[in-house]
């Protein structure tokens, strides 16, 4: 597989970063993911502007040429190279390890994983659990898709224990967001979300996906404070993932969940 680094088309295992690369020491990074399907990047454009915002907020020097076209030519690029027609594309940016911090330039990754459908659903059995060992931060620069560390904790937990995914909460005990994506809870027509400011990562997908569901009018989202024990209640639960899809929750301890109606909304996409 290969892979876009700065505009330069390699192979992965030939990719190498310096030691003093301040992704690599210090988590300095910012990324976006996305879909490519049957040859086209879904709803690049709104993905480019949050990027973009992603950058700003962690006051990186962007360049001039860092447009909507350059955006665009450097998935094609690698998607041309490896002959991709639908996968999940992550777009990486980061400050080089320049000795003047304060004007670092950056540089990127553009990586692709190839995939037989234009989205997944990922229909198996799904366990999931909540977390409960440290709360996440609902401040704005945590809304940021950037590294995580301690959820690489929960990561251990979650293989650990072979969940699918686990719910992650807030100081206030409510829930914010799964590992892997944005938690959705089912009960009749009404589909409830956690609010932005529960501890959200900001998402192109999520925010599509809610306006044309609500479009839809089958379905109504809620964007709310839900607490733990809701989903204990709920018919059904799902979890959106970036550039993947939807993955149905199956079971929660001993709550069992149906996922017909989670099917109906897939379809939607």
């Amino acid at each position: 597989m290969k892979i876009n680094l700065g505009g330069i088309i390699v192979n992965e295992k030939d990719a190498l970063i310096h030691i003093e690369n301040k992704a690599f020491r210090n988590g300095d990074a910012v990324r976006e993911i996305l879909r490519f399907v049957d040859g086209e990047i879904i709803d690049w454009e709104d993905h480019y502007f949050n990027l973009m915002a992603s950058m700003r907020i962690y006051r990186m020097n962007i360049p001039l040429d860092f447009t909507p076209e350059f955006f665009q030519d450097q998935i094609n690029l690698l998607v041309k190279e490896n002959q991709t027609k639908s996968g999940k594309v992550e777009f990486f940016v980061f400050r080089n390890d320049d000795k003047d911090f304060l004007n670092a330039s950056i540089n990127f990754t553009v990586t692709i994983e190839n995939s037989n459908n234009n989205w997944e659903f990922l229909n198996s059995e799904n366990e999931i659990d909540v977390y409960k060992d440290y709360t996440v931060n609902t401040s704005f620069y945590s809304l940021v898709n950037t590294q995580k560390p301690e959820e690489n904790i929960a990561e251990i937990y979650r293989l650990e224990n072979d969940y699918a995914d686990i719910i992650l909460l807030n100081a206030n005990k409510r829930m914010a967001r799964s590992l892997k994506g944005n938690i959705f809870v089912i009960n009749d027509t009404t589909i409830r979300t956690p609010r932005k400011e529960e501890g959200v990562i900001t998402s192109v997908l999520r925010n599509n996906f809610i306006t044309k569901v609500n479009k839809a009018e089958e379905f109504k989202i809620e964007e709310v404070d839900i607490f733990p024990f809701e989903i204990q209640k709920a018919e059904e639960v799902f979890i959106l993932i970036d550039g993947i899809g939807i993955m149905p929750i199956t079971k929660n301890r001993k709550k069992e969940y149906s996922i017909e109606k989670t099917q109906l909304i897939f379809n939607s996409l």
